[in-house]
C-alpha cells in the first residue's frame, strides 16, 4: 500500500480549506453583486429629470450594509462585487464606460469608508440597539458619502454634457447615497443580528402583522389626492405602526418598515402620485421633499427602536441582577444558618466533657456522702476516714470548680470568635514571666493525676502584643493537650518552648508526649467549627480559636505535627511588634449583627 508523505496530506488539506473559502468568498461576491446590480437599476430606473441623479440609491446601503454586517472577512467579496455590478448596471444604463468605473471605484469606497469607520469607533458585532450606535451610523454614512461624491460629482461632470453645476451633482450623490445608506444597512445589520440571536415566535408573529399592515397602509397612501390626506394624514396613519414596531419588537422591524415606506415614497415621488408627485410643484421641490420625508422617516424610526431596545435590554439586566442578588442573598443564609447550626454544635460537644467531668465528680461526692452517712450509723467514725473523705471532697471540689471554669472559658471564647471582637489590652510584656503566669494559674484546674509542665525560653524575650490573647491561645493548648491528648487519664509531658528568629519574630513550640491526632484528623483541626465525630486524639473548637486568635490577632501563623501514639508538636511563629489594633477579618465576621 503506498504510503503518502505527511506533507503532501498537509498540502491537499490546505488546499482543500483554501478552495472552500473561495467558494464562500465567491459566493458572497455573486450574491452582493446582484442584489446589487438590481438595486442599482431600480434607481436607474428612477432618475429624476434633467439631473439623472437618483433620489434614492439603496444600492450604496446593500455594501456599506453587508460589510458593517459580516466584518472584514467581508471586505474584498463585498468590493469585488460592487465593482462588477456598478459596471454593469451603468452599461445597461447607456453610461459611459470610464464613468462607470470611477463610479464603481467610489461605490467600492464610500462602502469601505463607513464600514471601516463603525469598525474602527464602534468595533465588531455592530448593532442599532442604542442611540448612539444610530447616530454614528448616520455620521459614518455622512462621512463615507461625502467623500465618494467628490469623485462621483468629478465623473459625471468629465464625461457626461450637463449644465449642471458640480456642486449640484455633489449633493445629490451625497443625499441619493446618504439616504441609500441609512434606509437599507440597519435592515441588512439588523437581519444579521437576528440570524445570530433569533427572536421568539410570538415576536415574529406580532412583527410580521405589524409591518404588513404598514405596507398596506403606506400603499394606500398613495393614492391620496387630497392636499390634507396627502400631507398630514400619511404622516399621522404610518406613525401608529412604526411606534409599535418599535416599542413591541427588535429594531429589525423597525428598519423593514422604514425601508418599506422610502420606496413608497421614492415610487410616488418619481411616477407623479400624491403630494410628492404633484405637478404644481418644481422637481428640485419634490426631490428635497421626498429626501427629507425618507430622512425622518427612516432615522426616527431607527431612534425609537434603539430607545425601546435599550429601555428593554436594562430591565433585563435589572431583572438578571436583581434574580442573582436573591440567589446570593438565599445563598449567605444557607450559608450562615448552616454555620451556626455548626458552631452550635461544636460548642455543645466542647462543654460537653467538662461538664460530664463535674457530674461524675458530683456522683462521686454524693456516693462518699452516702458512705460516710452508713460508717455513722453502723460503727464509730474514725479519725483516718474523715480525713479521707476531708481530702477527697477538697479535690472533688477542685476538679469542680475547675471544670466548670473551664466550661465557663469555652463559653467566653465561643463569644469571643462568634462577635469577632478583639483583644484590646495591647502593651509590651516578657514573653517567659508571662508564660509561667498563665502556667501557674491553669495548672490547678488540669484533672490528676497532672503530668509535667516545662518551660524552655530566655528571659530577654520581650513582645509588643496582646498578652490577653497570647494567654487563650496557651491555656486552650494546655487544656486541649490534656483533655483530648491524654484521653487515658495518665497524664503526660508538656514542654513549651521559645526561640527568638532574628529581630522581630519568636518561634514558640508546644509539644506534648499523648496519643496524638490521627492523620485524617489533622488536616482539619483548624477548620472552623470542626465537629466530626470524635477519634482518639482529635481536636474539636479550642483549636480553631488558637488558629483565629494566631493569625488575625497577634499576625502570626500556626502548623501542627502529630503522630499517632507519640504526641504533637505545634509550632507559632509571632512577631515581636504584633499589628496595629484594626477591624479583625475573622471567617465569620460576615455574620456580625
Amino acid at each position: 500500500m503506498r504510503r503518502i508523505p505527511a506533507t503532501q496530506v498537509q498540502l491537499e488539506l490546505s488546499t482543500g480549506v483554501d478552495q472552500t473559502r473561495w467558494i464562500g468568498a465567491t459566493g458572497l461576491a455573486v450574491a452582493v453583486g446582484i442584489v446589487y446590480f438590481l438595486a442599482a437599476r431600480l434607481s436607474l430606473a428612477l432618475l429624476t429629470k434633467p439631473e439623472g441623479v437618483a433620489v434614492f440609491w439603496p444600492a450604496a446601503g446593500v455594501s456599506a450594509g453587508v460589510l458593517i454586517a459580516l466584518g472584514s472577512r467581508a471586505r474584498w467579496p463585498v468590493v469585488v462585487g460592487t465593482m462588477v455590478a456598478t459596471i454593469v448596471a451603468n452599461l445597461f444604463g447607456d453610461r459611459n464606460l470610464w464613468s462607470a468605473v470611477l463610479f464603481a471605484f467610489c461605490n467600492a469606497g464610500e462602502a469601505l469608508l463607513t464600514a471601516w469607520l463603525i469598525g474602527h469607533y464602534f468595533g465588531p458585532d455592530f448593532r442599532l440597539n442604542k442611540l448612539r450606535n444610530v447616530l454614528g451610523l448616520a455620521a459614518a454614512a455622512l462621512m463615507g458619502t461625502a467623500v465618494s461624491g467628490i469623485g462621483g460629482a468629478i465623473a459625471y461632470k468629465l464625461f457626461h454634457s450637463t449644465t449642471t453645476p458640480i456642486w449640484s451633482t455633489w449633493q445629490h450623490w451625497l443625499a441619493s447615497d446618504g439616504l441609500g445608506i441609512v434606509a437599507v444597512a440597519p435592515l441588512l445589520i439588523e437581519l444579521a443580528s437576528a440570524s445570530r440571536d433569533r427572536p421568539p415566535l410570538s415576536e415574529l408573529v406580532e412583527g410580521a402583522v405589524a409591518v404588513a399592515a404598514l405596507a398596506l397602509v403606506s400603499g394606500l397612501a398613495i393614492f391620496l389626492r387630497s392636499d390634507l390626506l396627502a400631507t398630514v394624514g400619511p404622516v399621522a396613519v404610518l406613525f401608529l405602526p412604526l411606534l409599535w414596531l418599535a416599542a413591541r419588537c427588535r429594531p429589525v422591524f423597525a428598519a423593514a418598515a422604514a425601508f418599506i415606506v422610502s420606496l413608497s415614497i421614492v415610487w410616488t415621488t418619481t411616477f407623479g402620485i400624491g403630494y410628492f408627485g404633484n405637478p404644481g410643484l418644481s422637481m428640485a421641490e419634490r426631490v428635497q421633499a421626498a429626501q427629507v420625508s425618507i430622512l425622518l422617516v427612516t432615522i426616527g424610526a431607527s431612534v425609537l427602536a434603539a430607545l425601546f431596545a435599550e429601555i428593554r435590554d436594562k430591565r433585563k439586566l435589572a431583572e438578571a441582577a436583581l434574580q442573582a442578588s436573591e440567589t446570593q442573598r438565599y445563598l449567605i443564609e444557607t450559608e450562615r444558618l448552616a454555620a451556626l447550626g455548626r458552631l452550635v454544635a461544636g460548642v455543645a460537644h466542647e462543654i460537653n466533657s467538662p461538664v460530664g467531668i463535674s457530674l461524675t465528680v458530683a456522683s462521686t461526692l454524693a456516693h462518699r456522702c452516702t458512705n460516710f452517712a452508713d460508717q455513722i450509723v453502723s460503727g464509730p467514725v474514725r479519725r483516718s476516714l474523715l480525713a479521707e473523705f476531708s481530702d477527697d471532697c477538697r479535690d472533688a471540689a477542685s476538679q469542680l470548680t475547675a471544670n466548670l471554669q473551664r466550661a465557663g472559658e469555652l463559653i467566653q471564647s465561643f463569644k469571643q470568635v462568634a462577635v469577632d471582637r478583639s483583644y484590646a489590652d495591647r502593651r509590651t510584656f516578657d514573653l517567659k514571666l508571662a508564660t509561667e503566669q498563665i502556667v501557674a494559674s491553669v495548672r490547678p484546674g488540669l484533672p490528676k493525676p497532672r503530668g509535667s509542665l516545662a518551660l524552655e525560653m530566655s528571659s530577654d524575650i520581650t513582645m509588643d502584643s496582646y498578652p490577653g490573647a497570647y494567654g487563650q491561645v496557651l491555656t486552650n493548648l494546655i487544656f486541649n493537650a490534656v483533655t483530648h491528648g491524654f484521653t487515658d487519664g495518665l497524664g503526660g509531658h508538656i514542654l513549651i518552648k521559645a526561640l527568638r528568629l532574628g529581630m522581630e519574630q519568636v518561634e514558640i513550640t508546644f509539644t506534648d508526649d499523648g496519643n496524638g491526632i490521627p492523620e485524617e484528623v489533622q488536616r482539619h483541626v483548624f477548620d472552623p467549627f470542626f465537629t466530626t465525630r470524635r477519634v482518639q486524639g482529635s481536636t474539636g473548637l479550642g483549636l480553631y480559636i488558637v488558629h483565629n486568635i494566631v493569625t488575625q490577632q497577634l499576625g502570626g501563623r500556626i502548623t501542627l505535627v502529630s503522630t499517632p501514639g507519640k504526641g504533637t508538636t505545634i509550632c507559632m511563629i509571632l512577631p515581636l511588634l504584633a499589628p496595629g489594633q484594626g477591624e479583625p477579618t475573622s471567617t465569620i465576621g460576615r455574620f456580625k449583627t
